[in-house]
This record gives C-alpha cells, sequence and structure tokens, in this order.
C-alpha cells in the first residue's frame, strides 16, 4: 500500500466527519434564516399597522388644530362685535339709535355665544394636544419596530452569509477524490428517506379518504399550471452529475427563479407538510387524495400544516435551503402518487 493511499484512507474519515458537520451546521443555519425570515415578516406587518395608526392620528391632530384655528377666528369677531356695541351702545342709546330691551338681549346673547365657543375651543386643543402626543408615541414605536426590523435584517444576512461560505466549503470538499460522490449521496439518502415517509403516511389513510380528491386531481393531468415562472434547469429522471460525471437522478423538476419569487399551488389540496426537511430545505407538501405535490428549497413558507388552499395560492418564495445545487435560487418541484414519483412534465399545462 503506497504512502498517498495510506494518507487519503486515513483522511478520509475526517473528510466524511467534516461533510456531514457541514450539512447539519447548513441545515442549523438554514433553520435559523426561516425562523428569522418569519419573525421579520410578523414585524413587517406591525410597523405597517404602527405607521398607519400613527399617520391616522397626524391627520386626526392637524384637523383638530384646523378647527381650533377656525373656532379662535369665529371668537375673535364675536369678541369685536361685542366691543363694538359696548363701546358704542350709549351713544346709540342716548341718539335713540337703538332700542335698550334689544341691545341688552344682543350683548347677552353674544357673551353667550362667547362664552360656549370658548369652551369649545378648549376642547380643540386639548383634543388636538392629545393626538399629538398619541401620534408622537405611535411615531416613536414606529421608529422602534424599524430599528428591530433593521437588527433582525442584519442578522438574517449575516446567517445567510455564514450558510453561503460553508456552503462553498462543502463544495470544495465534494471536488475532493473519493469524496465527490458524498453530496450525491446525501441527495440520495434524503431523497429515499422523505419518500418512505410519504408512502408510509399514504399508506396509513383510509381508503375512503380523498378518492374525490384523486379523481379531481387525476383529471388535470397535462392542465396543471406552473408553480413558479422561471428557467428549466433540471427534468426528471436520469442525468449526469456535474461535478462527478456519475448518473444521478432527479425525482422532479427545478426551475431558477429570481430570488423572493413567489411559487404558487397547481391545484386545490391540503398543506401535510410546511418546514424543514433534511436535503430539501424548507418546503412545503400538498395532498391531493392519492397524489401529494412537494415544492422544495424555499427561502419562506406561506402556509402552515392542515391549511386547505386553492390552486393558485402563494405557498412561499423560491430560495436555495436544504441541499439545494447551483448558486442562485432555484424550486425543486415533485409530484408522486403513493409515494411513486412521477414526471412532472406529463402533468403541466404546455
Amino acid at each position: 500500500m503506497s504512502a498517498l493511499w495510506l494518507l487519503f484512507c486515513l483522511a478520509a474519515p475526517a473528510q466524511e466527519a467534516s461533510a456531514q458537520q457541514l450539512l447539519a451546521e447548513i441545515e442549523a443555519y438554514d433553520t435559523q434564516v426561516a425562523l428569522l425570515s418569519g419573525q421579520l415578516a410578523t414585524l413587517e406587518g406591525t410597523v405597517a399597522a404602527a405607521k398607519a395608526d400613527a399617520d391616522a392620528k397626524i391627520t386626526a391632530a392637524e384637523t383638530a388644530e384646523a378647527q381650533v384655528a377656525n373656532r379662535a377666528g369665529s371668537v375673535r369677531a364675536l369678541v369685536r362685535a361685542l366691543y363694538r356695541i359696548r363701546r358704542f351702545g350709549a351713544l346709540r342709546l342716548l341718539f335713540g339709535a337703538d332700542d335698550p330691551v334689544e341691545l341688552r338681549r344682543r350683548a347677552y346673547y353674544l357673551r353667550a355665544v362667547i362664552v360656549a365657543n370658548q369652551a369649545r375651543t378648549v376642547e380643540y386643543v386639548e383634543l388636538a394636544s392629545q393626538n399629538r402626543a398619541t401620534a408622537a408615541a405611535a411615531t416613536a414605536a414606529n421608529e422602534a419596530s424599524f430599528r428591530l426590523r433593521e437588527q433582525l435584517l442584519v442578522q438574517r444576512d449575516a446567517l445567510d452569509a455564514e450558510r453561503k461560505r460553508r456552503v462553498a466549503l462543502l463544495r470544495d470538499i465534494q471536488r475532493q477524490p473519493g469524496m465527490a460522490g458524498q453530496y450525491r449521496a446525501e441527495v440520495a439518502r434524503a431523497q429515499e428517506s422523505f419518500g418512505q415517509s410519504v408512502a408510509t403516511r399514504e399508506a396509513s389513510l383510509p381508503v375512503s379518504v380523498g378518492g374525490s380528491d384523486t379523481a379531481s386531481f387525476r383529471a388535470l393531468r397535462g392542465k396543471l399550471r406552473k408553480p413558479v415562472s422561471g428557467r428549466l434547469v433540471r427534468g426528471f429522471g436520469a442525468f449526469a452529475d456535474s461535478m462527478t460525471g456519475a448518473r444521478a437522478t432527479n425525482l422532479g423538476i427545478d426551475w431558477a427563479a429570481g430570488a423572493g419569487a413567489a411559487f404558487v399551488a397547481v391545484a386545490d389540496g391540503i398543506v401535510t407538510r410546511a418546514g424543514y426537511v433534511r436535503g430539501y430545505g424548507q418546503m412545503a407538501m400538498l395532498q391531493h387524495g392519492a397524489y401529494t405535490t412537494l415544492y422544495a428549497h424555499a427561502s419562506a413558507l406561506r402556509v402552515a400544516v392542515d391549511q386547505r388552499v386553492r390552486a393558485g395560492d402563494t405557498l412561499g418564495t423560491v430560495g436555495s435551503t436544504g441541499l439545494a445545487e447551483g448558486d442562485g435560487e432555484r424550486l425543486h418541484f415533485e409530484l408522486r402518487y403513493n409515494g411513486t414519483p412521477q414526471d412532472p412534465a406529463e402533468w403541466l399545462a404546455p
């Protein structure tokens, strides 16, 4: 045995352990990024609601201030009118220009109007002050939410950068002699394990469950909408591994799409899985009677288990989680009948 071969034999277990460790770390980082993405989505809704509330309060405060200004103007006009009556009323009485009773009545009326307007003005001033205080508090809360959102974005970007670095390290390990097939084997194991779990689940379902759904879905053969708008990068079945040249099998179809592009349900169904699955990354699975559709490598999911969805409903956004190949974002789509993979191309509309 040559020294080089001995060195390789000794290094191979360490390399394999390193690859397995990186796979586990990639999974952990994917999970953390998905958690942060969910928190961001919730926070963004809170920020939007807080901003709308602050804007409404600011508008109300401005309206109240305008009413205060108008009320103050009318009060000033009334004060001037009363002043003129009091200032020139005696002379008018002397010259008999006005009836004294009528003049006193008018003076009393004007005083009452002024008092009422002054009270209303005070109310508007208080309302404007309260609205301003509330709007300021809402704006401060809004700014705090934005700061928290920025912090989460920084954390998510840092995690994503770390994950990409580890993926790059894994790619280097794959290119080493004797290690190139390990990644492919890991993908195959993930597919086999998941396929077995799907078949076991479907075998446990009562025969009566999903009968009409099965027939309805079968009637859509050749008519299903595509789950995403993108470029087809790998079809169903056997292909040559770009790293090893060895033959491998794709159990679905892969599309390359822009980061954050939405993917949708191809048909009505019930969500039976929504979360991280080793190899597949963030993925959603829908049940259509005896048929299932699978959407993998998502950056974020917008559905939950047991949720019923309609064809065209958004399930999530395209990403590169799990053991996604290539440098960009892609959607991996599978269609299975009783757990057995089918060629999606035969089901999708032209």
